[in-house]
Protein backbone atom coordinates (compact mmCIF):
# COMPACT_ATOMS: atom_id res chain seq x y z
CA UNK A 1 0.00 0.00 0.00
CA UNK A 2 1.11 3.59 -0.82
CA UNK A 3 0.91 5.97 1.67
CA UNK A 4 -0.07 9.98 1.84
CA UNK A 5 2.70 10.41 4.73
CA UNK A 6 5.68 8.49 5.71
CA UNK A 7 7.41 9.67 9.03
CA UNK A 8 10.24 7.60 9.98
CA UNK A 9 12.20 8.29 13.38
CA UNK A 10 11.48 12.34 13.23
CA UNK A 11 13.00 14.17 16.09
CA UNK A 12 13.13 17.64 16.86
CA UNK A 13 14.41 19.93 19.71
CA UNK A 14 13.44 24.27 20.04
CA UNK A 15 15.99 26.54 19.39
CA UNK A 16 16.60 26.21 23.60
CA UNK A 17 17.87 23.38 23.33
CA UNK A 18 13.62 21.93 24.76
CA UNK A 19 12.81 18.16 22.81
CA UNK A 20 9.41 18.03 21.15
CA UNK A 21 9.37 15.20 19.18
CA UNK A 22 11.20 12.31 19.99
CA UNK A 23 11.70 9.44 17.13
CA UNK A 24 8.02 9.72 15.96
CA UNK A 25 7.17 7.19 12.99
CA UNK A 26 3.82 7.00 11.46
CA UNK A 27 2.01 5.79 8.21
CA UNK A 28 -0.59 8.05 6.97
CA UNK A 29 -3.31 6.60 4.64
CA UNK A 30 -4.82 8.27 1.96
CA UNK A 31 -8.62 9.57 1.59
CA UNK A 32 -8.74 9.01 4.94
CA UNK A 33 -9.33 11.62 8.10
CA UNK A 34 -6.58 11.03 10.93
CA UNK A 35 -6.99 12.75 13.84
CA UNK A 36 -3.79 13.55 16.03
CA UNK A 37 -4.55 13.57 19.55
CA UNK A 38 -2.96 14.06 22.58
CA UNK A 39 -2.90 16.98 25.45
CA UNK A 40 -1.11 20.76 24.90
CA UNK A 41 2.58 19.67 24.95
CA UNK A 42 2.25 16.56 23.54
CA UNK A 43 3.89 17.41 20.22
CA UNK A 44 0.82 17.12 18.10
CA UNK A 45 1.31 20.82 16.25
CA UNK A 46 4.96 20.26 15.65
CA UNK A 47 4.67 17.10 13.87
CA UNK A 48 2.23 18.78 11.74
CA UNK A 49 4.26 21.41 10.60
CA UNK A 50 7.17 18.89 9.58
CA UNK A 51 4.76 18.28 6.61
CA UNK A 52 5.10 21.05 4.52
CA UNK A 53 9.02 21.81 5.69
CA UNK A 54 7.30 25.12 8.17
CA UNK A 55 9.60 23.69 10.30
CA UNK A 56 12.50 21.86 8.79
CA UNK A 57 13.65 18.50 9.69
CA UNK A 58 16.74 18.30 12.19
CA UNK A 59 16.66 14.30 12.56
CA UNK A 60 14.56 11.79 10.44
CA UNK A 61 12.59 11.89 7.33
CA UNK A 62 9.33 12.49 6.22
CA UNK A 63 7.82 11.91 2.81
CA UNK A 64 4.66 13.01 0.80
CA UNK A 65 3.35 10.94 -1.85
CA UNK A 66 6.41 9.48 -1.40
CA UNK A 67 8.35 12.61 -2.08
CA UNK A 68 10.91 13.74 0.62
CA UNK A 69 10.10 17.14 2.29
CA UNK A 70 13.49 18.56 1.98
CA UNK A 71 14.68 22.35 0.95
CA UNK A 72 14.99 20.78 -2.79
CA UNK A 73 11.52 19.45 -3.06
CA UNK A 74 9.91 22.02 -0.76
CA UNK A 75 7.59 24.35 -3.95
CA UNK A 76 6.39 20.64 -4.88
CA UNK A 77 5.69 20.22 -1.07
CA UNK A 78 3.96 22.69 -0.70
CA UNK A 79 1.81 22.51 -3.56
CA UNK A 80 0.76 18.72 -2.58
CA UNK A 81 0.40 19.77 1.40
CA UNK A 82 -2.11 22.85 2.54
CA UNK A 83 -1.73 23.56 6.17
CA UNK A 84 -4.31 25.36 8.17
CA UNK A 85 -2.67 26.96 11.34
CA UNK A 86 -4.86 27.37 14.39
CA UNK A 87 -4.70 31.10 14.38
CA UNK A 88 -5.68 31.79 10.74
CA UNK A 89 -4.15 35.91 11.60
CA UNK A 90 -0.81 33.53 11.15
CA UNK A 91 -1.63 32.87 7.27
CA UNK A 92 -4.22 36.14 6.85
CA UNK A 93 -1.88 38.87 5.69
CA UNK A 94 -2.97 40.40 2.64
CA UNK A 95 -5.13 43.71 2.18
CA UNK A 96 -8.61 41.49 0.83
CA UNK A 97 -9.65 38.51 1.30
CA UNK A 98 -9.45 38.20 -2.76
CA UNK A 99 -5.80 39.16 -2.56
CA UNK A 100 -5.13 36.29 0.44
CA UNK A 101 -6.70 33.46 -1.71
CA UNK A 102 -5.46 34.26 -4.94
CA UNK A 103 -1.34 34.74 -3.22
CA UNK A 104 -1.21 31.07 -3.86
CA UNK A 105 -2.05 30.54 -6.83
CA UNK A 106 -0.38 33.18 -8.40
CA UNK A 107 2.79 32.15 -6.06
CA UNK A 108 2.57 29.24 -8.25
CA UNK A 109 3.00 31.01 -11.42
CA UNK A 110 -0.51 30.85 -12.49
CA UNK A 111 -1.79 33.11 -15.53
CA UNK A 112 -4.11 35.63 -13.84
CA UNK A 113 -7.51 34.41 -15.41
CA UNK A 114 -6.70 30.84 -13.99
CA UNK A 115 -5.98 32.77 -10.87
CA UNK A 116 -9.53 34.25 -10.86
CA UNK A 117 -11.59 31.17 -11.84
CA UNK A 118 -9.99 29.29 -8.67
CA UNK A 119 -10.56 32.44 -6.33
CA UNK A 120 -14.19 32.36 -7.54
CA UNK A 121 -14.22 28.76 -7.27
CA UNK A 122 -12.95 28.22 -3.58
CA UNK A 123 -15.21 31.69 -2.27
CA UNK A 124 -18.35 30.30 -3.39
CA UNK A 125 -17.43 26.44 -1.80
CA UNK A 126 -16.55 27.65 1.43
CA UNK A 127 -19.10 30.66 1.50
CA UNK A 128 -17.36 34.02 1.96
CA UNK A 129 -18.62 35.41 -1.74
CA UNK A 130 -19.69 38.83 0.11
CA UNK A 131 -16.32 38.77 2.16
CA UNK A 132 -14.03 38.50 -1.26
CA UNK A 133 -13.29 42.97 -1.35
CA UNK A 134 -13.31 42.76 3.25
CA UNK A 135 -9.83 43.22 4.72
CA UNK A 136 -9.41 39.71 6.69
CA UNK A 137 -8.61 41.87 10.05
CA UNK A 138 -12.20 42.99 10.04
CA UNK A 139 -13.67 39.13 10.10
CA UNK A 140 -14.72 36.92 12.75
CA UNK A 141 -12.55 34.14 13.55
CA UNK A 142 -15.09 31.64 11.62
CA UNK A 143 -15.08 33.98 8.54
CA UNK A 144 -11.16 34.35 8.70
CA UNK A 145 -11.09 30.50 9.14
CA UNK A 146 -13.15 30.10 6.04
CA UNK A 147 -10.92 32.19 3.85
CA UNK A 148 -7.51 30.87 4.93
CA UNK A 149 -8.79 27.14 4.02
CA UNK A 150 -10.06 29.21 0.69
CA UNK A 151 -6.77 30.08 0.01
CA UNK A 152 -5.36 26.62 0.58
CA UNK A 153 -7.94 25.33 -1.49
CA UNK A 154 -6.92 27.34 -4.05
CA UNK A 155 -3.74 25.64 -4.36
CA UNK A 156 -5.62 22.47 -5.04
CA UNK A 157 -3.37 20.17 -2.31
CA UNK A 158 -4.14 16.47 -2.46
CA UNK A 159 -3.59 16.98 1.75
CA UNK A 160 -4.93 19.27 3.98
CA UNK A 161 -3.10 19.25 7.57
CA UNK A 162 -5.19 21.69 10.20
CA UNK A 163 -4.12 23.13 13.24
CA UNK A 164 -6.87 22.07 15.98
CA UNK A 165 -9.09 23.13 13.24
CA UNK A 166 -12.29 23.95 15.46
CA UNK A 167 -10.79 25.76 17.87
CA UNK A 168 -12.17 28.91 19.14
CA UNK A 169 -15.51 28.08 16.78
CA UNK A 170 -19.16 27.83 18.35
CA UNK A 171 -20.78 25.20 17.65
CA UNK A 172 -22.64 26.12 14.36
CA UNK A 173 -19.78 27.32 13.09
CA UNK A 174 -18.00 24.72 13.61
CA UNK A 175 -20.43 22.36 12.22
CA UNK A 176 -19.94 23.91 8.53
CA UNK A 177 -16.26 23.58 8.76
CA UNK A 178 -16.36 20.44 9.19
CA UNK A 179 -18.44 19.58 6.51
CA UNK A 180 -16.81 21.59 4.40
CA UNK A 181 -13.69 19.17 5.11
CA UNK A 182 -16.12 16.42 4.54
CA UNK A 183 -16.77 17.10 1.05
CA UNK A 184 -12.93 17.74 0.76
CA UNK A 185 -12.43 13.50 2.48
CA UNK A 186 -15.04 13.35 -0.12
CA UNK A 187 -13.64 14.28 -3.09
CA UNK A 188 -10.83 12.17 -2.47
CA UNK A 189 -8.20 14.44 -0.52
CA UNK A 190 -6.41 13.43 2.60
CA UNK A 191 -7.18 14.87 6.10
CA UNK A 192 -4.65 15.02 8.78
CA UNK A 193 -5.79 16.91 12.05
CA UNK A 194 -4.74 17.64 15.36
CA UNK A 195 -7.00 18.17 18.68
CA UNK A 196 -7.31 17.21 22.24
CA UNK A 197 -11.00 16.95 22.34
CA UNK A 198 -11.58 13.22 22.38
CA UNK A 199 -14.63 12.96 21.39
CA UNK A 200 -13.80 14.61 17.95
CA UNK A 201 -11.95 12.14 17.07
CA UNK A 202 -13.94 9.27 18.08
CA UNK A 203 -16.77 10.40 16.44
CA UNK A 204 -15.60 12.33 13.05
CA UNK A 205 -12.13 10.57 12.37
CA UNK A 206 -11.19 7.88 10.24
CA UNK A 207 -7.81 7.05 12.33
CA UNK A 208 -6.29 8.09 14.95
CA UNK A 209 -2.80 9.11 16.23
CA UNK A 210 -2.47 9.42 20.29
CA UNK A 211 0.55 11.39 21.53
CA UNK A 212 2.55 12.26 24.63
CA UNK A 213 5.01 14.21 25.18
CA UNK A 214 6.80 13.92 21.76
CA UNK A 215 6.37 10.59 20.89
CA UNK A 216 3.38 8.26 19.67
CA UNK A 217 2.03 5.57 22.39
CA UNK A 218 -0.16 4.27 19.77
CA UNK A 219 -1.80 4.70 16.14
CA UNK A 220 -4.96 2.69 14.31
CA UNK A 221 -8.11 2.29 14.61
CA UNK A 222 -10.37 4.75 16.20
CA UNK A 223 -11.81 1.75 18.77
CA UNK A 224 -8.66 2.41 20.22
CA UNK A 225 -10.07 5.28 22.35
CA UNK A 226 -11.92 2.95 23.95
CA UNK A 227 -9.01 1.54 25.95
CA UNK A 228 -9.19 3.07 29.33
CA UNK A 229 -5.03 1.89 30.13
CA UNK A 230 -4.13 3.78 26.65
CA UNK A 231 -5.96 7.27 27.39
CA UNK A 232 -4.95 7.12 31.17
CA UNK A 233 -1.20 7.13 29.84
CA UNK A 234 -2.17 9.60 27.62
CA UNK A 235 -3.64 11.84 30.32
CA UNK A 236 -6.69 11.67 28.23
CA UNK A 237 -10.43 11.19 29.48
CA UNK A 238 -12.80 8.20 27.45
CA UNK A 239 -15.11 9.54 25.24
CA UNK A 240 -18.13 10.66 26.58
CA UNK A 241 -20.07 7.87 24.26
CA UNK A 242 -17.43 5.09 24.90
CA UNK A 243 -17.71 5.63 28.80
CA UNK A 244 -21.24 5.78 28.63
CA UNK A 245 -21.81 2.21 26.82
CA UNK A 246 -18.60 0.85 28.06
CA UNK A 247 -20.51 -2.35 29.85
CA UNK A 248 -22.76 -2.70 26.84
CA UNK A 249 -22.79 -4.46 23.80
CA UNK A 250 -22.94 -1.36 21.74
CA UNK A 251 -20.64 1.14 20.44
CA UNK A 252 -22.31 4.06 19.19
CA UNK A 253 -19.37 6.87 18.22
CA UNK A 254 -21.47 9.87 17.74
CA UNK A 255 -24.96 11.10 19.50
CA UNK A 256 -27.04 10.27 16.40
CA UNK A 257 -25.54 6.86 16.52
CA UNK A 258 -26.32 6.16 20.57
CA UNK A 259 -29.71 8.26 19.88
CA UNK A 260 -30.49 5.56 17.56
CA UNK A 261 -29.25 2.71 19.68
CA UNK A 262 -31.77 3.89 22.54
CA UNK A 263 -34.93 4.32 20.41
CA UNK A 264 -34.14 1.07 19.38
CA UNK A 265 -33.79 -0.32 22.95
CA UNK A 266 -37.48 1.75 23.97
CA UNK A 267 -35.68 4.94 24.97
CA UNK A 268 -38.28 7.55 24.02
CA UNK A 269 -36.57 10.95 25.27
CA UNK A 270 -34.18 9.00 22.47
CA UNK A 271 -36.27 9.34 20.19
CA UNK A 272 -37.71 12.73 20.43
CA UNK A 273 -34.65 14.46 20.96
CA UNK A 274 -34.74 15.10 24.73
CA UNK A 275 -31.62 12.06 25.20
CA UNK A 276 -28.86 12.24 23.76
Amino acid sequence: MSYALEIENLCYAYPDGTPALHGVTLKVKKKKKTAVLGTNGSGKTTLLYHLNGTIPIQEGLVRVMECPVCKENISRIRRMVGLLFDNPDNQLFSTTVFGDIAFGPRNMGLVEEEIETRVDEVIRRVGIEDLAERPPYSLSLGQKKRAAIAGLLAMRPQIMACDEPFSGLDPAVAAQFRTILDQLKEQGRTLIYSTHDVDLAYGWADEVVVMKEGQILKSGAVDMLRDESLMKEASLQLPVLAELFKNSAYKPRTAAEASRILSGLGFKAASDGAGL
